[in-house]
C-alpha cells in the first residue's frame, strides 16, 4: 500500500514566502528602527574593542538580537548563524538583505535532536573564523527553558581559540513577550536603542569545564541585557552615543 501523501506545507512556511518576509518586511523595518532611533552604547568604543580581537564570536540571548543587526558596522565581515527552521530561514533572508553572510544550522534541542544541520554549522563556523570572518549567534537553543548557553557555542570558542563577546540590545519603545520562551522583544521606531557588550572572553583553558564557561557566559549575557535596558530607559551613565 502506498504511503499517504505528506500534508501540504502552510503557505506561510514556504521558502519563497519566508524569504520575501525577511527581505521585504523585517530587513526594511530594522533599517527604519535604526534611522529613527538614537544608539547609546556601553562601552562607547565597543567596535574598536571587537575589531582589536578580530575575528570574534558574538553571542546574545534569543529574542534580543534583532536590533544588534543594524547597530553593527562592517556587516560584510560578519556571518550570522541561522537555523533551518522556517523562522530561521526568514531571519537568514533578512540578514543577507542587511549585508551579512549566513551559516545555516543549529544545535539539537529537546524537540529536535536531528536534522538541525548542527555538525555542518559547527564546521562552517570554524572555517569562517579561521578565514577571518566573525560569527554572531544566539547562545541558547529553542524552545524551553531559554537563556541556557548551548554547549555548541562553548565548543566553537574552545576549538577555534577565538574570544567571545556577550551582546544585548533593547529599545526604549518596546513590548516584551514575557510568556514566550525567549521573552522576545518587539521594538518600535523613534526610540533610544541601548547596546551593551562585554568581552573578550577566552574559553581555552583545559582546566575549566564547559559547564563553568557556559555558566559564566550566561551571567555576562544577563548583565549586558540588564545594562541595555538601563541605557534605553535613560539610566545612570547613559551618555555614550553613536
Amino acid at each position: 500500500m502506498a504511503e499517504p501523501a505528506a500534508a501540504p506545507r502552510r503557505f506561510i512556511d514556504r521558502p519563497a514566502v519566508r524569504s520575501a518576509l525577511g527581505m521585504g518586511l523585517i530587513g526594511p523595518y530594522l533599517r527604519l528602527l535604526k534611522l529613527t532611533s538614537r544608539v547609546v552604547a556601553d562601552p562607547p568604543d565597543f567596535w574598536q574593542r571587537i575589531s582589536a580581537n578580530w575575528p570574534v564570536i558574538g553571542v546574545s540571548w534569543h529574542g534580543q538580537s534583532n536590533l544588534a543587526y543594524v547597530v553593527m558596522p562592517q556587516r560584510q565581515q560578519l556571518a550570522l548563524l541561522v537555523s533551518l527552521h522556517p523562522d530561521g530561514q526568514m531571519m537568514g533572508a533578512m540578514a543577507r538583505s542587511l549585508g551579512y553572510q549566513t551559516i545555516e544550522g543549529s544545535g539539537a534541542s529537546t524537540r529536535q535532536g536531528s536534522g538541525t544541520g548542527g555538525l555542518a554549522a559547527f564546521r562552517n563556523m570554524l572555517k569562517a573564523l579561521k578565514a577571518g570572518t566573525s560569527i554572531f549567534a544566539t547562545a541558547d537553543i529553542p524552545p524551553e527553558p531559554g537563556r541556557r548557553v548551548s554547549p555548541g557555542m562553548i565548543a566553537v570558542a574552545r576549538r577555534s581559540g577565538r574570544p567571545v563577546f556577550a551582546i544585548a540590545t533593547c529599545s526604549s519603545r518596546r513590548k516584551v513577550l514575557d510568556r514566550v520562551w525567549d521573552k522576545m522583544q518587539l521594538n518600535f521606531p523613534f526610540s533610544i536603542i541601548g547596546f551593551a557588550c562585554e568581552g573578550p572572553f577566552y574559553m581555552t583553558d583545559p582546566a575549566v569545564s564547559d559547564e563553568t564557561y557556559a555558566a559564566d557566559l550566561a551571567k555576562s549575557l544577563d548583565r549586558v541585557l540588564a545594562r541595555a535596558f538601563e541605557l534605553a530607559d535613560g539610566g545612570p551613565s547613559a551618555t555614550a552615543r553613536q
